[in-house]
């Protein structure tokens, strides 16, 4: 008994010096907080990772140059093309740097895992479990198409005044890669920013110009960005008039964007309201199998019923991946 109350004993101070020990460090903190400028190591803080930002991005785009050293469409894979569609045109790497083709395959493998148990255990049917578990899956690729629509949106009502800043710029030298170069630190906003950025560095790291375009108008879904390209490498493969085309240009862009404007079309909008109406149905199709008991004891406790959730899945993965497809062209 008494070597237990020593044990006790023991323990407890063991105990109380351990929490004298935290409470004084509490305390050395508080006093030396005053004096410990915060502003300056956030500072520190966003310039250590704006510099891995760069140093990445700047890996990534020398693969590029490596890659693409002829035709972009004969040498671009699969994960390439994904990489260039989805995230260069989110633009997701400002704010994620280090995101590529293999986190999002991870991310969406964890969502396929995380959401298999408690579809099953709703539908009881594997196949139909199996299409709305991928269909989960390719959710985050589903928000950087939406992303990169919105870009591409954002884009188009950025050309005008794009232009008029290259124009000036061509004046001063014409030459348009100074001109992109220049524009970059001229208040120009972003994605565009970005994207321009990009692609200065890929032609001064000794990517031909032509496919340095090409690789920047594939990052934008825009029908007049795609025209503004195209008559950029037209203009320096024929050496034409660069600041006569781009002082076209600019009057051209600004009366497309007004028309725009007053008929309020937004292809971004329209594809947003396609799948906000394609989730609805899902959150629907769950509150009637989960709360409808009639609903549930067909669909669930029937052979007829699981077959048709299975067609209806078809169905409905079927839809999903037109409406991807579809949404692709400009409307």
């Amino acid at each position: 008994m008494k070597e237990f109350i020593k044990l006790l004993l023991s323990d407890v101070r063991l105990s109380l010096i351990f929490a004298l020990l935290v409470l004084l460090t509490i305390v050395l903190i508080m006093l030396l907080i005053p004096y410990i400028h915060m502003s300056g190591i956030k500072g520190y803080l966003d310039y250590g990772i704006s510099k891995m930002n760069d140093i990445y991005n700047e890996k990534r785009l020398l693969n590029q140059i490596k890659k693409y050293s002829k035709n972009i469409s004969i040498k671009m894979s699969i994960i390439d093309r994904i990489e260039l569609t989805l995230i260069d045109k989110s633009n997701i790497r400002t704010y994620i740097p280090f995101v590529n083709f293999y986190s999002l395959a991870i991310l969406s493998a964890v969502l396929f895992i995380v959401t298999f148990k408690p579809v099953y255990a709703l539908l009881y049917s594997l196949p139909s479990t199996f299409i709305i578990c991928s269909l989960c899956a390719c959710f985050p690729y589903l928000v950087l198409e939406i992303w990169g629509r919105y870009n591409s949106e954002k884009v188009r009502r950025q050309l005008a005044s794009f232009i008029s800043t290259l124009n000036r710029w061509c004046a001063v030298k014409e030459d348009i890669i100074y001109a992109f170069e220049k524009s970059t630190d001229s208040g120009l906003g972003e994605p565009l920013r970005t994207y321009i950025k990009d692609a200065v560095i890929q032609v001064k790291r000794g990517l031909d110009v032509q496919e340095a375009l090409e690789l920047l108008q594939m990052k934008v879904d825009s029908e007049q960005f795609r025209d503004f390209i195209l008559n950029i490498r037209q203009s320096i493969k024929h050496r034409g008039d660069i600041r006569k085309l781009l002082t076209n240009m600019e009057d051209e862009f600004y009366r497309l964007e007004e028309e725009y404007t007053r008929r309020k079309i937004s292809s971004y909008r329209d594809k947003f309201l396609i799948y906000g109406t394609m989730i609805a149905v899902l959150v629907v199709a769950y509150f009637f199998l989960k709360f409808n008991p009639n609903v549930m004891q067909f669909y669930l406790s029937t052979s007829r019923g699981r077959a048709l959730i299975t067609i209806f899945s078809i169905m409905y993965f079927t839809a999903f991946i037109s409406s991807l497809r579809i949404s692709r062209f400009d409307y």
